[in-house]
């Protein structure tokens, strides 16, 4: 008797099909996980046996989890026990038998059940059973055993359509992945692809993950197609070909200006990766998050673009334009305020020589202006004005004259200031105006943490 095979009714069988009873979720042995309890079938489905049998799965990484209903087939091998000194054998089962070609579920419950009543009396069952039927033809649509009742059972499962050449694998609740091509046209299929030859040629590559596909008006196990515009979340790497999708933000003005859109200007078409869901999100944990590109990087929303660094948001560039072709340039904090503090004492060295003056007369010198007053306000008025010099640098945004950094002379200047502990630009430095704001520092450079390396 050859070990490795299984005895029904005295006949050797390698493979034996049997009914899924019941899945182990619970994962307490960890040497057998992923179990099953299922009942055999008879030969080809022949003749019931109502021995109830475990098994393992067959392949410890790739696994298809049936549910209870469905149809595996079970094979014998050694067990983990197994040895030149004994052979011990165990089941093993393989993905549940495709029998109503449903990606969702294949379960037909109550196919391993035997008859209540075997005696010779009951000549009508008997009869039945010996044609495979093992309940009576007016009750077969009665049944009472059902698949897995924690199964959520769906009807908006579908099939994807297949093209020749593809490998595709399908989950039960609608998400696939495709490894498919450019096909050759010449071929008639029930649905065209939604991808073209592009750029490619027919025979390149593709590959489309697909989750929570959403088709309308389909019937049972009618093919659809992957859709980056309709399903849940889905993934497009392409080599080549054209892939249409439907932009979320139509505001680009500054894409076009700067022609940061070779997509459309190409068609769709090309190598490239499309990545489509009603949130993205990218979570860099450990360390850095980085995008680069050749052409330009566009960014595009409806309603607003938020860019936040707790430590420090730098922008580099040969100019950097608030709008679009802007013209008018920035003006440099600290020589605006160092020209504006020249210009204060300036207007107060006129002021004083103003309160000064003289003018000749036929009698002899004149004596000073009838308002020095008014001039004396005007220069407290001044002076005032001065002190809140202080008030114009922003703590928030700095700008350097010329792109690659501030120049040595800009830089020893910020250093001096921060050295000093005061603004040069108000008479007694320091923040008079009682407020809570701290000293402008355009010398602030935020130390960069160290990267994690042990990731």
């Amino acid at each position: 008797m050859n070990q490795q095979k299984t005895i029904i009714n005295g006949n050797e069988y390698e493979l034996v099909p049997a009914e899924v009873i019941d899945v182990d979720f619970t994962g307490k042995s960890k040497e057998r996980l992923y179990t099953i309890k299922c009942r055999l079938l008879g030969a080809f489905g022949s003749q019931a046996i109502s021995e109830f049998i475990e098994a393992r799965a067959l392949d410890a990484n790739v696994k298809n989890i049936p549910i209870a209903g469905e149809v595996v087939i079970l094979m014998k091998a050694p067990t983990a026990y197994n040895s030149a000194l004994g052979t011990g054998q165990e089941y093993y089962y393989t993905n549940p038998v495709s029998i109503q070609s449903s990606v969702h579920h294949n379960g037909l419950p109550g196919l391993s059940e035997t008859l209540d009543d075997t005696s010779p009396s009951n000549q009508t069952s008997r009869n039945n059973a010996s044609d495979g039927v093992t309940r009576k033809s007016s009750s077969r649509f009665q049944l009472t055993t059902t698949i897995d009742p924690a199964f959520p059972e769906r009807l908006d499962v579908y099939p994807i359509q297949p093209y020749s050449g593809d490998i595709i694998f399908e989950g039960r609740w609608g998400q696939s992945i495709r490894f498919g091509s450019t096909i050759d046209t010449r071929r008639t299929y029930p649905n065209i692809p939604y991808w073209k030859k592009g750029l490619g040629e027919t025979g390149n590559p593709l590959v489309v993950i697909s989750n929570g596909t959403n088709p309308k008006n389909k019937q049972f196990n009618e093919f659809i197609l992957e859709n980056p515009d309709e399903d849940d979340s889905s993934i497009w790497m392409t080599s080549g070909q054209e892939v249409r999708f439907t932009p979320a933000s139509s505001f680009t003005p500054s894409i076009k200006d700067k022609s940061v859109d070779l997509f459309k200007k190409n068609n769709f078409s090309g190598n490239q990766v499309l990545i489509a869901s009603d949130r993205i999100i990218f979570n860099a944990r450990k360390q850095e998050l980085i995008a680069f590109s050749k052409e330009g990087i566009g960014l595009s929303s409806e309603k607003a673009i938020s860019i936040d660094g707790k430590q420090v948001v730098e922008i580099e560039g040969n100019k950097i334009s608030l709008g679009i072709n802007a013209v008018s340039p920035c003006l440099l904090g600290d020589r605006t305020l160092e020209w504006l503090s020249d210009f204060c004492d300036l207007l107060d060295k006129v002021l004083e020589n103003v309160t000064l003056q003289t003018h000749p007369t036929g009698v002899g010198p004149s004596g000073p202006p009838i308002n020095i007053p008014d001039f004396i306000n005007n220069k407290v008025t001044l002076k005032t004005l001065k002190q809140r010099l202080k008030e114009l640098p922003s703590n928030l945004v700095f700008l350097n004259e010329n792109p690659e950094g501030p120049s040595d002379q800009d830089s020893q200047a910020a250093a001096s200031r921060k050295e000093s502990g005061s603004s040069k630009y108000t008479e007694g430095g320091g923040n008079q105006s009682g407020d809570a704001r701290p000293n402008f520092d355009p010398t602030f450079v935020p130390q960069t943490p160290q990267a994690d390396l042990s990731s």
